[in-house]
């Protein structure tokens, strides 16, 4: 072979291989430019669940917690059953399946033949160190919570972890414009649909309470139709009715009783003066009303005389003869004595 053809040779492998490089360069860098000239992808959006969990946790998810021997886990009727009512600990009472009004019932031990007086304690949650010292009282009490308190599951926890039943305390209406019942209030001027939303706004950011209150509402509960709304909304929440009786002539328990919403009436007010001697004579009264009837509600808030006087009285209750009750017990007792 001559030289010219020997130099051919050689040079068509060096040829071929820089074609192949050239065109693997030229790949690369089209790669390359499309990359960096390609709009960059948006970020991926939280889903829409995760974002509203960031603002209000949700009603939690529930599964029955387990029976202990002897002893079933409470049905939806077992309100009106004493040997079925039990106490939770407080890790079970988010993880429960029934209606609230079960779940959430404290049990006791009461005797039956004796007469029962549940008190109850309103405005709870507002004043914190108040607060404590009445969830630190014997009990068990009924403790009616702001809807609007800080820190509501906090104050159920420890409530619970007290011993004491859990109420909601609805800021209704008054009759007198000049006071305020607080955020959160149902308004006479309220649709049927402004109702249903406010209670949601009210109710559905905590759990752990048995049924709701009335926080004033002098001017709300007199109206049949609006307290109607508010009954069916208790009715399907599983929820009872405790009436202040901030007014004579309540729609309430008309209310209640049309809706088949379970229900009591408050009989003594503890504090509406606040000295240590007006209610120690409140709570006598009480004590002598349920002894004449069977059963009592007397209703007080965290004022100091009455802190102190709970604190003085409550030990000499059952002595007295009288045993001290949850709201769910008066309701149990109230319900089996009423006619069918």
């Amino acid at each position: 072979m001559g030289e010219k053809s020997k130099s051919k040779a050689v040079r068509l492998p060096f040829l071929i291989a820089m074609g192949v490089a050239l065109v693997g360069f030229g790949v690369v860098s089209g790669i390359a430019f499309d990359m960096a000239t390609r709009p960059a992808a948006p970020p991926k959006a939280f889903p829409v669940s995760e974002v509203h969990a960031s603002r209000a946790a949700p009603m939690p998810k529930v599964v029955s917690p387990p029976s202990v021997a002897g002893e079933s886990a409470p049905g939806a009727g077992s309100i009106l059953d004493a040997n079925t009512r039990r106490a939770w600990a407080p890790e079970q009472q988010a993880a429960v399946t029934q209606p609230p009004l079960t779940a959430f019932a404290v049990a006791t031990a009461a005797d039956p033949n004796r007469p029962a007086l549940a008190i109850v304690i309103d405005d709870m949650g507002l004043d914190r160190p108040r607060a404590l010292q009445m969830i630190g009282l014997r009990g068990p009490l009924t403790l009616s919570l702001m809807t609007y308190a800080h820190d509501l599951a906090g104050l159920v926890k420890q409530a619970h972890g007290g011993g004491h039943e859990v109420m909601a305390h609805l800021p209704m209406e008054p009759v007198n414009p000049k006071e305020n019942p607080g955020r959160g209030a149902l308004m006479g001027k309220m649709d049927d649909d402004a109702i249903r939303k406010t209670l949601a706004a009210d109710l559905d950011g905590w759990s752990g309470y048995v049924g709701i209150n009335n926080h004033m509402g002098s001017r709300f509960t007199a109206d049949r139709n609006r307290m109607a709304v508010v009954m069916e909304e208790l009715k399907s929440r599983g929820l009872m009715w405790l009436d202040s009786r901030t007014i004579n002539d309540t729609a309430g328990p008309g209310a209640a009783r049309a809706i088949g919403v379970p229900f009591i009436t408050r009989d003594i007010f503890l504090d509406n003066v606040e000295t240590v001697d007006a209610v120690r004579v409140q709570l006598e009264l009480a004590k002598a009303t349920a002894r004449s009837r069977g059963t009592a509600v007397a209703i007080g808030h965290p004022h100091d005389a009455t802190i102190t006087a709970l604190k003085e009285w409550l030990p000499s209750l059952e002595a007295a003869g009288v045993v001290l009750v949850p709201a769910t017990e008066i309701l149990r007792r109230r319900n089996e004595r009423a006619p069918s």
